[in-house]
């Protein structure tokens, strides 16, 4: 039972990129130039996700973030957020490919935040794979002189599924 809603919660997260494409800014035809800073540790966001590599994962977050993952209670504090990447690396829903489109990625002092969307492809057996699309946003603040991810928030654009309920016996 605690698959299910584990498939769910990884088929709306992040996976592999190197690029991204500025949007027009809202006046026309001038190009938002988004921070690279933000950009790389997205970056390296997603390659940890498609390596599995959860030590880097956890330790991107700052003692208290927040993660906001679809279809479950928040979780709060790095070994929590630990926790999900380790069921979520460790499992054949691990992505394949992960890309990032930042429509806005911005530093103000010791804060910073990206929002956009995500594309990712994870296995479902047999030479298959679901690809799903959705949107973020992250919120990093200054700690111990790197930027730290306090806030993260994501979600599909599927649709939600119906609960799988067990026969009746």
């Amino acid at each position: 039972m605690y698959l299910l809603p584990l498939i769910f919660s990884l088929l709306s997260m992040f996976s592999v990129a190197t690029f991204w494409t500025p949007r027009a800014a809202a006046s026309g035809s001038q190009e938002k130039q988004n921070d690279t800073s933000i950009v790389e540790r997205a970056d390296a966001y997603l390659k940890g996700v498609v390596a599995g590599d959860v030590p880097a994962l956890a330790a991107m977050f700052d003692d208290d973030a927040i993660l906001m993952p679809p279809n479950q209670p928040f979780l709060r504090g790095r070994l929590s957020i630990r926790h999900f990447y380790e069921d979520w690396c460790h499992s054949p829903m691990r992505p394949t490919a992960f890309t990032f489109d930042h429509l806005d990625a911005t530093v103000s002092g010791d804060s910073a935040y990206d929002v956009g969307t995500y594309k990712m492809s994870i296995p479902a057996g047999a030479g298959r794979s679901i690809d799903d699309t959705g949107k973020y946003t992250v919120l990093l603040k200054r700690s111990a002189g790197e930027r730290k991810i306090s806030y993260l928030i994501f979600n599909s654009d599927l649709p939600p599924h119906p609960p799988v309920v067990a026969p009746a016996k």
